[in-house]
């Protein structure tokens, strides 16, 4: 099996979404190359904490996960002929990841609820060797921060996207979350109510004061037994 090294480009495909929420990876929207080291995504769980009445901290319990945040850094630098001509630059690909993003143009003139609609954040599917291994398929362009470098035509760009599944998995998800936290509140209520009662029960029975347990245990000792 051959070798895979993490040190050229690889190819991030952003694609369509049908109309399930489903990928549609073959129908290819966006294409480019990320560098070396260049790509990252965060994965985190998470936590929901649950008071227990009459004392002190929470009750930590795992609920789900985070939605996941793919960070990637890319610089745009002019692509030029072998003459040294300039096919395609810099700005030229900032406009192509613009469009990604946000799409500014209206195709219906005027018409303004046309044009809302059209500038409503679009959810792509996403095909690259990182975001296949962690099992990410749709995601939100979340934010895109181009910035110029002086005495250069490169624009450094970073991109953020964030995994976004169909509305009937987020429901599903929230349901199972509400369970898990419900069933944390219940457990702590229970551990509240055992510490409770332990505690009525020392009030009413009293405890014995260390040093008459002492001088009991002493003449138990020198009596042989219990008195």
């Amino acid at each position: 099996m051959p070798e895979i090294r993490n040190e050229e480009f690889q190819v991030v495909t952003l694609g369509a979404v049908k109309p399930d929420g489903t990928p549609d990876i073959a129908n290819v929207l966006f294409r480019f190359p990320v560098p070396h080291q260049q790509m990252s995504i965060r994965q985190a769980v998470k936590v929901d904490s649950a008071k227990i009445p009459g004392r002190s901290g929470n009750v930590k319990q795992a609920v789900g996960y985070d939605d996941t945040e793919i960070t990637i850094s890319l610089t745009l630098v002019d692509e030029e002929d072998n003459g040294g001509n300039v096919t395609r630059s810099s700005i030229d690909q900032l406009k192509e990841l613009q469009v990604a993003f946000r799409d500014r143009s209206d195709p219906v003139g005027e018409n303004m609820t046309a044009k809302a609609t059209y500038a409503v954040p679009t959810v792509f599917s996403i095909q690259s060797r990182l975001t296949d291994a962690c099992g990410i398929k749709t995601v939100l362009f979340k934010s895109l921060d181009p910035s110029e470098l002086p005495g250069t035509t490169d624009i450094e760009v970073a991109i953020t996207f964030e995994e976004f599944e169909p509305i009937a998995v987020q429901v599903e998800k929230r349901r199972k979350e509400e369970v898990v936290k419900k069933q944390a509140q219940q457990q702590a209520d229970a551990a509240s109510g055992t510490a409770a009662g332990d505690t009525k029960h020392e009030a009413a029975t009293g405890t014995e004061d260390p040093l008459a347990a002492a001088y009991r245990q002493g003449k138990e000792a020198a009596m042989g037994g219990p008195p």
